[in-house]
């Protein structure tokens, strides 16, 4: 058995050239006292070869959601970490096998930052790279390149910042790293705040946002707040603003849609938006760039999932681009928390709290593309936490391109963690399952929903404890299931496989299963089989406990 080191290649194609224009507007004249001061700090002219923190940039990896500094290779003259990667230099970054390249500035004082970070792979080969911008935690933008084209970035301008807020951009390798250098050359304009005047003065009118309240929104009042609710998101896409939410808990009598604007809250414990109607009370997304940010979602009531309607989700995105879901916390639902579908691409849902629901925690379904589920929470979800499935529905195309990482999931969930029942390019990398009835990290081709293939599926650096509770399944901790259909080209690498309540891992089904492979897993089991093998060509390498 051969296995390829990761080498990277150097692209001979012309490098592309990021032009990044900045305009700086100050009003009449020289700044004086009391007057924003502005500046300037670009990546490359920035770029220090012996200290880190030098023009408050920073040069390091993420790994598990954590930062470390990298260290500099005065000969290659780059940071760079162990065995040479990840590594940064002035203008491009490169993944590692198991931490991201990442560049990081530190605001030097408060007041507020704009971002101009057009990005590109220096070459059109490999499998892509995940490119993501940071505020602290949050993520602000996030986008998977496959090929060379330049992106830009934009509704990244007047962020506010306070001494010490940090912005990480971030490339992550998605399957494997070779051809994963990333030209990345950001600029960061910061505007310290303003001076206090010397008498106070009215505070200025908010002439970018369209709050819920202008239009008869009233909180907590118990009265039904839809149609305000609505005016206000026909005015503020109309416009062209955001729509805020402020604290409090409104009432929704009906579906609340979101069409191409960003709407949001005050945070997830602070906003709290209530459906009333078990059977209609989903909020939806739709259009392009999308995104709702920082409040709670809750049905007063629920009802059985029956058909699995999707007026019955807390949150659909249907056919959305460019949408993000963010700080968002959804209690209860009677089907699912988080459905996306109908095609939906380039997205992001992450840092979000999803439990009780009816069905699936977070679902991506029927051709969707492209997302990246990170850094969110499932508990006490009605069926799978986290699932990929592409069913044969005539024209579908199987969900793909989709990547789960650093999520916590399970704990009392009525089915698996993570499942990709049909789909291609699906990366599952440093999650966290723990306590569901089925198997934690779930792989199948499953006749009974008539689903598609599976091919291209990488698990990689999860913790998977103590799931497959549920009898008589027996569920092991990680199961791999063909009734129909082909799989093919699994792998399961660095994995923490503990404490099954019945088994171990396996894999089995009457179809066609091929290759599978387990490389450098930590298998610790006690109670029924370690392992099942009865199907499928498995690959074995360096793996404890097997």
């Amino acid at each position: 058995m051969n296995i390829s080191g990761g080498y990277i290649i150097v692209s001979k194609h012309k490098a592309v050239k990021m032009a990044l224009a900045l305009t700086l507007a100050i009003g009449g004249g020289i700044a004086g006292i009391g007057q924003a001061h502005a500046e300037t700090y670009n990546a490359s002219s920035g770029y220090s070869t012996t200290t880190q923190g030098a023009g408050q940039w920073y040069y390091g990896q993420m790994a598990n959601g954590q930062y470390s500094n990298l260290k500099y290779n005065s000969t290659v003259k780059r940071w760079e970490g162990t065995n040479g990667y990840p590594w940064v230099n002035g203008s491009d970054m490169h993944p590692g096998d198991n931490a991201d390249a990442t560049r990081k500035w530190v605001s030097p004082g408060k007041g507020t930052v704009s971002l101009s970070a057009a990005v590109n792979k220096r070459t059109s080969d490999g499998d892509g790279v995940v490119v993501t911008i940071r505020k602290d935690n949050a993520v602000l933008w996030s986008k998977t390149l496959l090929n060379n084209t330049e992106t830009t970035p934009d509704n990244l301008n007047n962020i506010p910042v306070e001494q010490g807020t940090a912005f990480y951009f971030t490339v992550n390798k998605k399957d494997g790293k070779n051809f994963d250098q990333t030209l990345w050359n950001p600029t960061v304009n910061f505007t310290a705040a303003s001076a206090a005047p010397a008498s106070p003065a009215p505070a200025p009118t908010d002439t970018s946002s369209v709050s819920v309240t202008n239009y008869g929104a009233v909180a907590n009042d118990g009265k039904d707040d839809l149609s305000a609710f609505n005016a206000a998101a026909s005015a503020a896409k109309s416009q062209g603003k955001t729509l805020t939410i402020p604290a409090g808990e409104f009432t929704l009598g009906g579906v609340f849609t979101i069409d191409g604007i960003k709407v949001v809250g005050a945070g997830k414990t602070s906003t709290v938006l209530v459906s009333t109607d078990p059977e209609n009370g989903s909020i939806d997304l739709k259009g392009d760039k999308v995104e709702l940010r920082n409040l709670k979602h809750e049905y007063k009531t629920t009802v059985p999932r029956g058909n699995g309607a999707h007026e019955k989700n807390s949150i659909t995105v249907r056919s959305a681009t460019n949408f993000v879901i963010d700080s968002v916390n959804v209690s209860k639902s009677s089907t699912a928390g988080i459905m996306i579908t109908y095609g939906a691409s380039n997205g992001t849902v992450s840092n979000n709290l999803v439990e009780n629901t009816g069905a699936d925690g977070i679902h991506m379904t029927n051709s969707v593309s492209a997302v990246t589920v990170e850094n969110n929470a499932v508990r006490g979800a009605g069926d799978d936490c986290i699932a990929v499935v592409s069913y044969k529905d005539g024209a579908d195309l199987p969900v793909r391109n989709i990547t789960i990482r650093g999520n916590d999931v399970g704990y009392n969930s009525k089915a698996r963690g993570i499942s990709v029942v049909g789909g291609t390019d699906v990366l599952i990398e440093n999650n966290k399952v723990a306590e569901t009835m089925m198997a934690g990290v779930y792989i199948s081709v499953e006749g009974s929903y008539n689903t598609q293939d599976v091919n291209r599926v990488k698990v990689n650096g999860n913790t998977i404890n103590h799931t497959g509770i549920q009898e008589p399944e027996n569920h092991p901790n990680v199961l791999v299931y063909a009734s129909q259909g082909v799989i093919d080209n699994v792998e399961f690498n660095n994995n923490m496989i503990t404490n099954g309540a019945h088994r171990g891992i396996g894999v089995w089904g009457d179809a066609a299963i091929k290759t599978i492979t387990f490389r450098q897993n930590t298998l610790i089991n006690t109670n029924g089989a370690a392992t099942t093998f009865s199907n499928g060509t498995i690959k074995l390498i360096d793996n404890i406990g097997f």
